[in-house]
């Protein structure tokens, strides 16, 4: 049993991963009222995520337990190696552009995670617990104020601080966690997290992020079906209770849309939730959808221009007014650092999948779930935008990646001691 010591730093832990709360250098807690900020590359304007010092304390104080994290450690010496490489083999001389060791940083911070998740014990899930809590508390809340305000969207201003990107990576990674307390604590708090189930849809609905909207309605159904499955009921019961659940969903959903659409006044977010959501029932493809095709197409270009830049990636990123990222963090990460400095990465998700399908079944339900939302962020968030470079998010998708590491070890050696 883990004492009571253990849970608490635990605990403590598990809120500074997900708590949106964010700092900047030059003026304390980040607190704006407008819907976007523009650092312009400046570190000091930047705000930072308390989940930097939370991962940072955690690695600090599980690292006694660094025997189980060998290979994150492993991981991240590799992918240091490699990016050095990449830094010294860009170009035909040895000239070192400052702002790739500045990108080189962002890539390579959130990978303190990775080692966060494996040095950790969690016997007692602890920590999707404390997840469970927070996001009872933290959704209701942002939503509220949200419809105080005036706005059917999610408000970034909580008056005492403002959420950073509250539109583009928070959404997924608290539908993450939600994903994650549901898994590990069902069978223990079924009503609390009923509830939740029922907040959590309309927060995705409001977050106008398409990739939150995916994983929960994903997710649930899956979560859901599995269970009846389990309970060995008749067929027709499973499909009814199913079917119900998928109606009720895509009700809520249309008459939040609806209520939205007739209402501009309560939307405040410069048309982006309608227009998404409009250019869909077209049956067109969203803006920002067309946008991503076209930057990829031009990262592609530029990634292939050259077998030196193709293998060692380009001198430095492309300049903050052609383009500042790709939308993409494989592309992203090709294009300044080369596919010879990928392939730690490659390597590990394919030692994580090899893993999973050795042990598959023999494994826990809870241990498959985390398994797939860990393939959701690393391989299809992080295919849209830049998830594993933010610190937010790259720093909470790889310690879920450490937790699951963990727990197939722990699954791998008790089959051999079997």
């Amino acid at each position: 049993m883990q004492s009571r010591t253990n849970q608490a730093l635990l605990a403590l832990v598990a809120v500074g991963l997900l708590f949106p709360l964010f700092i900047q250098l030059s003026g304390g807690v980040y607190v704006n009222t407008a819907l976007v900020t523009d650092s312009s590359g400046v570190l000091s304007k930047l705000p930072l995520p308390i989940s930097i010092v939370a991962a940072a304390a955690g690695v600090l104080l599980f690292f006694r337990n660094s025997r189980q994290a060998v290979p994150a450690i492993t991981f991240i010496a590799v992918f240091v190696a490699a990016m050095l490489l990449s830094i010294g083999f860009a170009s035909e001389t040895l000239d070192i552009e400052p702002r790739k060791l500045l990108i080189a940083a962002q890539f390579l911070l959130p990978t303190m995670g990775l080692l966060l998740g494996q040095l950790v014990r969690d016997e007692g899930n602890t920590i999707p617990k404390t997840f469970m809590w927070l996001l009872l508390v933290m959704v209701p809340l942002q939503l509220c104020i949200g419809w105080w305000q005036g706005t059917l969207t999610l408000t970034h201003y909580l008056y005492v601080f403002s959420i950073y990107q509250h539109f583009q990576f928070v959404p997924v990674i608290f539908v993450a966690a939600f994903c994650l307390a549901l898994a590990s604590l069902w069978d223990q708090h079924k009503t609390l997290l009923r509830i939740l189930v029922a907040v959590m849809g309309v927060y995705v609905m409001a977050s106008a992020s398409f990739l939150a909207i995916g994983l929960y309605v994903i997710f649930v159904p899956l979560f859901f079906l599995r269970k009846m499955s389990r309970l060995k009921l008749e067929r027709w019961v499973v499909f009814a209770l199913l079917g119900a659940g998928i109606l009720a969903a895509v009700g809520g959903a249309t008459l939040y849309y609806n209520i939205a659409k007739h209402n501009n006044n309560l939307i405040g977010d410069h048309g982006q939730y309608l227009g998404k959501f409009q250019t869909l029932a077209e049956g067109k493809m969203p803006v920002n959808i067309r946008e991503r095709l076209g930057d990829w197409k031009m990262y592609g270009s530029w990634i292939t221009e050259s077998p030196r830049a193709f293998l060692f990636g380009h001198v430095s990123p492309p300049a903050r007014e052609v383009r500042t990222s790709a939308h993409n963090w494989y592309l992203d990460f090709a294009y300044t650092f080369g596919l010879i400095s990928m392939l730690p990465f490659l390597v590990l998700i394919a030692y994580t999948a090899r893993l999973v399908g050795r042990l598959r079944a023999s494994l826990p339900d809870e241990v498959l779930w985390c398994a797939g939302i860990v393939a959701f962020l690393v391989l299809i968030d992080s295919s849209f935008k830049v998830t594993l470079r933010q610190p937010y998010s790259g720093i909470f998708a790889f310690f879920l990646w450490g937790l699951l590491l963990s727990r197939l070890r722990f699954e791998a050696s008790q089959r051999r001691g079997a």
